[in-house]
């Protein structure tokens, strides 16, 4: 088959879903009064206080006002709740998009099978999901099976190694919640980007939509783009 008819060929794609798996106590310390002398009687130190006038029980006597107290910090602009849907996105690409967030979460490179996904508990899992922290650069189509051992399903889905957000839209909302520049700053190499849908294994290398999703490896915040980088909106924290 060409690429010409691979493409006309009615595309299977499957949102990530079904891939996915459950997963000062303050010490009192008392304080010794000690005994004075004043002009030969003796007076504790207590006592003496205590007959002293105070500002408020002077006739005409006008007090200083207490100094105020200091002002809070201002507390850093919350992120949205994970699972906070903006306007303009279908609820089927939203739950799609973390979906797929969760998928990547759950996944790795096998250490078996370099071009092949092990999840969570398989036998080749590297011992951590979200592939590209340690080798960024490693992007192209990876698989994974699904179904059962007599009748399996392979897919195949996108790691997009190393985003460099050059228009620095990414970067620009994570200033926006007080992330510093060295680690909301793209050309750090701090960003990965992975697809948010998969596809029947033949018809992937030919196939890869606009939804992506970014993650910023320092803080794990991680982005959906909708409409291949134009835009950016918060999904949650992985």
């Amino acid at each position: 088959m060409s690429s010409t008819e691979a493409l006309e060929t009615p595309r299977e794609k499957r949102s990530l879903s079904f891939r996915l798996r459950a997963h000062a106590r303050k010490a009192a310390i008392p304080v010794m009064l000690l005994g004075i002398t004043v002009s030969g009687v003796g007076v504790s130190a207590s006592a003496h206080a205590a007959s002293s006038p105070s500002c408020s029980s002077l006739p005409s006597q006008t007090c200083p006002a207490p100094p105020a107290p200091p002002a809070p910090p201002a507390p850093p602009a919350p992120l949205p709740a994970r699972g906070h849907q903006p306007a303009g996105i279908s609820s089927q690409d939203w739950r799609g998009a973390q979906s797929a967030a969760t998928f990547w979460n759950e996944e790795g490179v096998s250490t078996g099978n370099p071009s092949r996904l092990a999840a969570r508990g398989e036998s080749g899992f590297p011992g951590q999901g979200w592939p590209g922290n340690t080798t960024p650069n490693a992007r192209g189509w990876y698989a994974y099976d699904t179904g059962t051992s007599r009748a399996p399903e392979r897919w195949e889905v996108f790691y997009g190694g190393v985003f460099q957000d050059r228009q620095g839209r990414v970067e620009h909302l994570e200033l926006l919640h007080h992330v510093s520049r060295n680690n909301a700053s793209g050309s750090n190499n701090v960003y990965r980007e992975y697809d948010v849908n998969s596809w029947t294994r033949g018809l992937s290398h030919h196939t890869r939509d606009a939804q992506r999703l970014v993650r910023n490896t320092r803080n794990g915040h991680v982005y959906a783009t909708f409409d291949h980088y134009g835009s950016f909106h918060y999904l949650g924290t992985w």
